[in-house]
Formats: C-alpha cells, sequence, structure tokens
C-alpha cells in the first residue's frame, strides 16, 4: 500500500532539540520535504534547555581530555566537585575507551578540528540572526577569569588568536561585576543565545519553508529494507523517509541498537542554575576557569552552568552540586545579590566514550545519518553539524565522512549494554526542570513534581 504523502518526506529528523532544529530548518530552506518528530511535548524540555548559552569556539574540546581524566580522579568522592564521575562497574569499559581516547597528541588534533568547526557553527548563529530568526544571539565577547596565579601563568602561555590576554585591573575595568582576579582572558569574538528561543526559532523557520513538526510522536523503532533505513515506527504509525537523521540525543542509543548500530552513548549531566538578580550581575558572559561555572547575562535572569557527573543518569539532582554552582557565581561576583532563585535543572549531555560527536552518515545502514554525541557543545556546533547533514545528503558534498566522527566507529566495539533508554519516553526524570516555588531564597523550597523528560539532545 503506497505510504501518504503526510507520513512520507525527503528528511525524517528525530529529535526537536537544538540539533534537530538546526537540522530541519538547514534541510527545508534548501528545497528538502522535512517532518520532525520528537516525543517530548513542546521544545526545548529536553538538554537543549539545559546549558550556559554562549557560543566560545576556544572552549570546545573533546570530553576525553588529559584534564578531565585527572579531575575525575582528583574529584572521585567529593560531593561538590565540578566534575565527578560516579562508581559504577558497569561503566568500565566506557571510562577505560574515554582514558585511552584521552591521549595528548590525538586530543591535540580534535582539539583543533573541534574548534574549526565551532568558529564555523558560530558565523552561522550570526547568520540567523542577521536573517531575522529571533535565537536571542548577542555578540557581547566573554571573559575566562583565573583566580590562582599558577592556572593563570598556564593560561597566558596559550592565549587563542583573537582574545586578549587582561591582567586583574584590566578584567575589572572590562567587567567590574568580578571580584579578585590573578588575571583573565577576553574572548571579544564570543556570542551568547537563549537555547530555548534557539530551537523555537529554527523550528518555526523550518516550517515556514515547509518542514512539519509533531511534538508527542515518540520513534519506537527504525525500519529497514535489507539494510536500508527507511523510515521510523511510532504509536502513531509509520513515517517513511530518504533519509532518516538520528539526533534525539541519548534516545538515539536505543533506536541505533534496534537497528544493529552500537552507540555507546552516556548522560554527562550538567546544572543550571536561573537567579533573579537585584545587582552585581556582569555584562558579559564570565567563564570562572577554577570552579568550571559560566555566569551568562539574560534580560529577565543570571544563569549559572556547570558541574559534569558521569555515571549518574538516573540519579536526582545532588543538592550539593546546585549549591557549589551557587557559591561559585556569589564568589566570583562578589557584588551579587539574588532576589530568588528562577530554575534549576540538570540535563544530561549524549556523550560518547571517545569524547567527540557521533556524526555522519552509517555505512553500515544507508539510509541512516547520525547526528549525537555533542557532549557539552550541542548549542554550539548546532548549526554546523546541520549545515554539513543537509550539504551531505540534498547537494552530494562529501561532508559527512570523517573517521573521527563516524557513528560506524563503535560498532565492532564490545562494551557492556547500560540501561539506555529505548525510546526518548523512557528517559528518566533527572532532566527535568524544577521551578522553585519561593520568593527568597533564605527560604524552604518545592519543586514541581517530576515527570519524563522528552529526551536530551
Amino acid at each position: 500500500m503506497p505510504t501518504s504523502p503526510d507520513r512520507a518526506a525527503d528528511v525524517v529528523v528525530v529529535g526537536g532539540g537544538a540539533v534537530g532544529a538546526s537540522i530541519a530548518y538547514e534541510s527545508a530552506r534548501r528545497g528538502a520535504s522535512v517532518m520532525v518528530l520528537d516525543g517530548g511535548p513542546h521544545p526545548a524540555t529536553g538538554c537543549s534547555y539545559a546549558n550556559a548559552g554562549l557560543l566560545s569556539p576556544s572552549h570546545v574540546e573533546p570530553l576525553a581530555t588529559p584534564a578531565n581524566v585527572a579531575a575525575g580522579l582528583r574529584f572521585l568522592f567529593s560531593p561538590r566537585s565540578p566534575f565527578h564521575v560516579r562508581p559504577d562497574p558497569r561503566l568500565v569499559p566506557w571510562l577505560a575507551r574515554f582514558v585511552r581516547s584521552a591521549a595528548p597528541e590525538r586530543v591535540r588534533r580534535l582539539t583543533a578540528r573541534m574548534q574549526q568547526l565551532a568558529t564555523r557553527s558560530l558565523a552561522l548563529h550570526a547568520g540567523y540572526a542577521a536573517a531575522g530568526l529571533e535565537t536571542g544571539y548577542q555578540q557581547l565577547g566573554s571573559l575566562d577569569v583565573y583566580s590562582s596565579p599558577e592556572r593563570w601563568e598556564r593560561a597566558a602561555t596559550h592565549v587563542p588568536a583573537g582574545a586578549q590576554l587582561l591582567d586583574a585591573a584590566e578584567a575589572r575595568r572590562l567587567e567590574p561585576a568580578v571580584g579578585e582576579v590573578a588575571g583573565a582572558v577576553h574572548h571579544p569574538e564570543d556570542a551568547q543565545v537563549d537555547s530555548r528561543r534557539f530551537v523555537r526559532a529554527l523550528l518555526e523557520a523550518a516550517q515556514r519553508d515547509g518542514a512539519r513538526v509533531r511534538w508527542g510522536v515518540a520513534v519506537t523503532r527504525l525500519l529497514r529494507h535489507g539494510d536500508r533505513v527507511t523510515g521510523v515506527e511510532t504509536p502513531d504509525g509509520t513515517f517513511t523517509a530518504g533519509h532518516v537523521v538520528l539526533a534525539a540525543g541519548l534516545g538515539s542509543a536505543g533506536l541505533a541498537r534496534g537497528a544493529g548500530l552500537r552507540l555507546p552513548l552516556r548522560g554527562a549531566k550538567g546544572y543550571v542554575l536561573d537567579l533573579d538578580v537585584a545587582e552585581g550581575a556582569p555584562r558579559i558572559p564570565v567563564t570562572f576557569k577554577e570552579r568550571r561555572v559560566v555566569a551568562t547575562p539574560y534580560p529577565d535572569r543570571l544563569r549559572l552552568c556547570g558541574t559534569l557527573e558521569l555515571g549518574s543518569d538516573s540519579a536526582p539532582m545532588h543538592a550539593g552540586r546546585v549549591q557549589a554552582i551557587r557559591d561559585a557565581g556569589l564568589h566570583g561576583l562578589p557584588g551579587l545579590r539574588p532576589r530568588r532563585t528562577v530554575e534549576t535543572w540538570a540535563g544530561l549531555r549524549p556523550s560518547t566514550p571517545d569524547g567527540v560527536p557521533a556524526l555522519g552518515r552509517s555505512a553500515r545502514r544507508p539510509g541512516l545519518v547520525v547526528a549525537t554525541g555533542h557532549g557539552m557543545w550541542g548549542i554550539v556546533l548546532a548549526p554546523i553539524t546541520a549545515e554539513m547533514v543537509a550539504r551531505d545528503i540534498l547537494e552530494g558534498a562529501p561532508v559527512l565522512d570523517e573517521p573521527a566522527f563516524t557513528p560506524d566507529r563503535f560498532s565492532g566495539l564490545r562494551l557492556p549494554d547500560l540501561p539506555i533508554p529505548s525510546s526518548e519516553d523512557d528517559l528518566p526524570a533527572v532532566g527535568l526542570r524544577q521551578r522553585l516555588r519561593q520568593a527568597d531564597d533564605g527560604g524552604s523550597a518545592t519543586a514541581a513534581p517530576p515527570r519524563s523528560t522528552p529526551g536530551a539532545r
């Protein structure tokens, strides 16, 4: 029986987060028929919201680095640490590849490539804003501050191109809100977006170009004819596609497994604390390097974002880590006067054991394109990911063939299966926003009851 036209598309995008929304837009504006399917109730309810919104190419690097391996060991038993690995024997093989992938030469090579992609992505972000997409884009620059003279001296020997080295007095002149610092690096080209507005704006623009977006439709299985992926199955029926793009964050792992493709994704939990601030907020985004916390000013709030936890997918938010992020903000911005906490949020950033995205066509499964595993860099790399996907599948440009990123690179691994969501509806509730019903931070807070999160992008 022929497929109904409203259930067929050139491109079916599984996942409507930052990456999926960008792919929908870049594909639709090139004339493709596009269908976006997402199990969530509305845009940006997953990990697309749990980020700082900072667009800083010089920050982008693989998750697996010597520094992160050392930090994971150093902070293993610290309840308030910025980087934490929860002991879990089932995670050992994943962590073993993580450690092997942190070889310095590999990290240098892939950092250079990822920062090259991030620089192009920053230009695309600017282009979206120039085209009238209301993503909350602002190019204010950003400031990396160091409180340790030793860390500052090391940083001063590796200043990125275009950045400016500032001593303590110069840093406070540029951003009077910061406290005592050893020094800082100013990145004048950096920008920021509002992650929720970004997702909505890209999806709305895609819809204006003819894309169809369906919320509350969870993909349960990839359909195949032989080795080729030909569509998806949902509780609402099947949808056929010339290409299926898997951009469903952690939910991508179970769907790929059902098609015979291994994606050993784990959730790297990040925390967001939004404050309504009376005074003392910075004018530009500030990264407190030792504490690994970013403070991003928005018109109606100050966002503090930080912490990375591995192995805690199903665990609730850790109150000590939330407090550590707040303390970092209050310490780094001594004039900060919060009126109340607006929201706290913990999102699971989909991460691979070698620390770089799974991005490209699958040679094992023709018709399937994977775009996930961006870790902390989803919002930064979303536009360039989308441009690469759209150019490859619609224009024939061979841009999805980098061996370091191929989604097939894990299929020969013998890693044990940890519990991974088979669909977006199965993701744990820890990625939920908790709205704090309080007017005064000194009082008690009541969190909204948990519900299933629709997916981390």
